[in-house]
């Protein structure tokens, strides 16, 4: 080891043992607070509440309940503007199209078979953080950006073709990223289409009933609490964040020869 690199190694480690230091002697002050606020006890009793579904999420995992239901609408648009600032990418690169045969051999051929088994775990667990975020910690956005690493993964051990090889392209993820765009709001529009059809009373981004309103989502799937909403906002958005993330990488990992077939058919301006 170079002595630069032990150099910032001792560094950290000192640094990490003078903080716990500090927070043992209590000179952060308390990390937490001694009691819980009012407003606090109210999300945790209200999220999951099967008795008065009339003010609850009906979901395990306040976070989710607050982030799709509580303020659902702030939600919308800060997924919105994420799907804008995408747009404005892909638009900025117009015209490129994927080459194949432009990467390297990618990494050892061990390296190779150990990414293959992770690929399905990685999938895998990624989908259950987004399908399970209404129940425990996690979510769309958390289980989205868990799986596009895939694609980071994947560029650096095979290379840019072995994905464009096997069917991946720009149009087709900002496809997926638009319909999972569209079916967050469908979702939030549900409930208000389904009064406006019964000529009943409903709301926009309606989930559980309301005391004005008898319409409500799913509750239950078999023996399990489904949060109504929660759910498919989450499955939407995992879809959408994962699709949109990985255009995003692709659009960034462009070679010189995409970008010069990009330049000599017109499509980009100064």
């Amino acid at each position: 080891m170079r002595a630069r690199e032990l150099a910032i190694a001792s560094s950290v480690a000192l640094m990490v043992l003078l903080l716990a230091y500090v927070i043992e002697l209590g000179g952060l002050g308390p990390l937490a607070p001694h009691t819980i606020r009012d407003l606090a006890k109210s999300y945790l009793e209200y999220a999951y509440n099967p008795w008065n579904a009339t003010v609850s999420s009906m979901a395990l995992e306040a976070v989710t309940a607050i982030v799709w239901d509580y303020r659902g609408l702030d939600t919308y648009f800060e997924t919105s503007v994420l799907f804008v600032a995408i747009i404005g990418v892909a638009a900025l690169y117009r015209g490129y199209r994927e080459m194949r045969g432009l990467g390297g051999a990618g990494l050892s051929e061990i390296v190779k078979t150990s990414t293959r088994v992770l690929v399905p775990l990685i999938l895998v667990a990624g989908a259950s953080i987004a399908i399970h975020g209404h129940l425990t910690p996690g979510g769309g956005f958390q289980g989205g950006s868990f799986m596009a690493v895939l694609m980071v993964l994947l560029a650096v051990v095979f290379s840019l073709d072995y994905a464009f090889e096997r069917g991946l392209s720009s149009r087709k993820l900002l496809a997926i990223r638009s319909a999972g765009l569209i079916g967050i709001l469908l979702t939030s529009l549900a409930l208000l289409v389904a009064g406006a059809v019964a000529g009943v009373y409903a709301y926009v981004f309606q989930n559980m009933v309301r005391e004005s309103s008898e319409l409500s989502m799913p509750r239950w799937i078999f023996d399990r609490p489904l949060g109504g909403t929660l759910f498919f906002f989450n499955v939407f958005e995992s879809l959408a964040v994962v699709s949109g993330l990985t255009l995003t990488f692709i659009v960034l990992a462009l070679r010189r020869e995409e970008v010069d077939h990009a330049l000599a058919a017109g499509e980009w301006y100064e």
